[in-house]
């Protein structure tokens, strides 16, 4: 079964990390984490389909990029714009009430605890009288989403507006069949310039709104853009400051410098698993490169042996936390917190969520991504994302002027950081459901945290962006980290193509992952990568080139 987008996890952290919400600023009870894990081109298991995303540009909205706001930051390349301060003046970005009384009913997941319903929620009743429109949520437990979701488009008993996340839709059989028969094509609504009639959702970048096209028709609205980097290795300023270590710029100086760290007398331990981004650091590739005219997937590369060797290394020399190494439900956020680990990887979300959790207590703790380099002291190449993280359908059969309508609501809903819609949306009234801080940024009282959890906010989507204004350092250094980061991507000769491949290629990943991990961790000598990546081939993995060979074909890559 496929898992989420590398960095994601179908954890209410997680996908809140994934979608650009702070989960920190949301806190309200039981708080869950999960492992991130590799993504690659967009799976499902219907047919062998691909459509390039390049193509698909006839049919999105026209882009038009909403000038109310500023950011402090402007975001180059694909990395999202950094807000160092709150808006003094928020914007009214919608003049008219969106809404002319319809009452719809409106799915979306939650990981946390369910909020009091309609008719008990004065934050429901305050954001219903905005709109001019009553929503009605259906709340689904997000730890089961893929199984109800399943569920309910097997039954085909869809609501009035339904958001599903984008690897749940990836673990639909048949979703693409389906889509066309359940929910509405939204192309004469928004293709090209009808979307003017939308702004807000005009505001959402072109890329996003390609991957919302099902069967050469738009019928998805993209929620929150993924953030193209899903992972980040983050690592102990504080600590190094105070140690007198320096960042390093190979993976040589990485290897001497995890010696140095590691003390098991004083339970410090350079090093959590940080397979994932040692494969970038060794320009691994994703999945697929195009080399010499021949596809060649990413376990037959020199790099990516490479990658390996060093992990086993770090193994080896024990630099890698025990708990990790004996456990896989080990908790290496907790473990990086108590300097107990001063390297791990993490995900944007996770990098902010730490901060904003041991800052009150401890005003010297700081974090921060390491500087970028490659093995070789060169540029890393960077596992880029591209799918929105969710998308919103609504239901097929609804009027005209029921479309129109849930479209201008959505419209709303779509309002960026810095309105006075994005505040009440996301939360609530000030004076009962937050108040503001020192520097005027929203904090969520008891009755917000209680009755607020994320709901409009998913309908709809807006540019990712770094909003914690509160803690102005880490918007200034995560954004400008990440300008340079989207200077480093790896070439991906799939890029912009979404890709239903046939279940058994996807099956074949995890048995062969779970052999190399076996080699990286050293029960197995490393000589057998050569064994694990002969079987991959003999099981599938020439067929599965063929099949993504034949897909550059057809789009013209080859």
């Amino acid at each position: 079964m496929k898992t989420p987008p590398e960095g994601a996890t179908t954890s209410r952290r997680g996908f809140l990390g994934l979608v650009g919400l702070g989960a920190a600023a949301l806190a309200g009870g039981g708080l869950l984490s999960g492992c991130s894990t590799p993504a690659g081109p967009r799976p499902g298991s219907g047919g062998a389909t691909a459509a390039a995303l390049d193509k698909l540009t006839s049919l999105t909205p026209a882009h038009v990029p909403y000038a109310g706001i500023t950011p402090d930051i402007v975001g180059q390349n694909g990395a999202p714009s950094g807000f160092t301060k709150y808006p003094a003046a928020l914007v009214d970005a919608v003049t008219a009430k969106p809404g002319k009384g319809g009452r719809y009913k409106a799915m979306t997941p939650l990981w946390g605890p369910l909020p009091p319903p309609l008719g008990e929620n004065s934050y429901f009743d305050a954001v219903n009288t905005d709109l001019g429109a009553t929503i009605e949520f259906n709340i689904l437990d997000g730890m089961t989403i893929v199984e109800k979701m399943n569920a309910v488009i097997a039954s085909g008993n869809v609501v009035d507006i339904t958001m599903i996340p984008s690897w749940t839709v990836n673990q639909i059989p048949q979703f693409g069949e389906a889509v066309g028969q359940l929910f509405e094509d939204l192309t004469p609504y928004l293709q090209g310039d009808a979307v003017k009639k939308y702004p807000l959702l005009a505001n959402i970048p072109t890329d996003a709104w390609k991957w919302g096209v099902f069967n050469g028709k738009l019928m998805g609205i993209p929620g929150s853009y993924t953030a193209p980097m899903g992972l980040v290795l983050l690592y102990r300023k504080d600590i190094f400051d105070g140690s007198g270590w320096t960042a390093p710029k190979n993976a040589d100086e990485m290897l001497a410098l995890g010696k140095e760290i590691t003390d098991p007398k004083k339970k410090r331990w350079a090093f959590g698993d940080i397979k994932l981004m040692t494969y970038q650091i060794f320009r691994a590739p994703k999945e697929w490169v195009l080399s010499g005219g021949k596809l060649v997937h990413r376990y037959e590369t020199p790099e990516f042996e490479a990658a390996v060797e060093f992990t086993r290394k770090l193994y080896e020399g024990k630099l890698i936390h025990p708990d990790i190494v004996s456990s896989k439900g080990a908790n290496a956020k907790e473990l990086f917190k108590s300097g107990q680990i001063l390297i791990t990887q993490d995900g944007f979300g996770g990098w902010k969520e730490m901060l904003e959790q041991m800052i009150p207590s401890k005003p010297d703790f700081w974090i921060e991504g390491l500087p970028h380099f490659g093995h070789d002291g060169g540029a890393p190449a960077y596992h880029k994302s591209e799918e929105p993280g969710q998308y919103t359908f609504i239901k097929k059969g609804l009027a005209k002027e029921k479309v129109e309508e849930v479209l201008s609501l959505m419209n709303y809903l779509a309002a960026p950081f810095g309105t006075q819609e994005h505040m009440l949306s996301v939360y609530g009234v000030e004076g009962e459901h937050f108040t503001k801080n020192e520097n005027g940024s929203p904090k969520r009282t008891d009755l917000g945290l209680k009755e607020a959890p994320p709901t409009y906010f998913f309908l709809s989507g807006r540019p990712d962006a770094i909003t914690e204004s509160e803690l102005p350092k880490y918007v200034e250094t995560a954004a400008n980290w990440y300008n340079e980061a989207a200077q480093h991507w790896a070439p991906n000769p799939h890029e912009g193509i979404r890709i239903q491949r046939p279940a058994e290629y996807a099956a074949l990943e995890q048995p062969t992952e779970d052999k190399i991990q076996d080699v990286v961790r050293g029960r197995r000598p490393l000589s057998d990568l050569k064994k694990v990546v002969d079987e991959w081939r003999k099981d599938g993995g020439d067929k599965s080139r063929e099949f993504y060979m034949k897909v550059l074909q057809d789009n013209g890559r080859a």
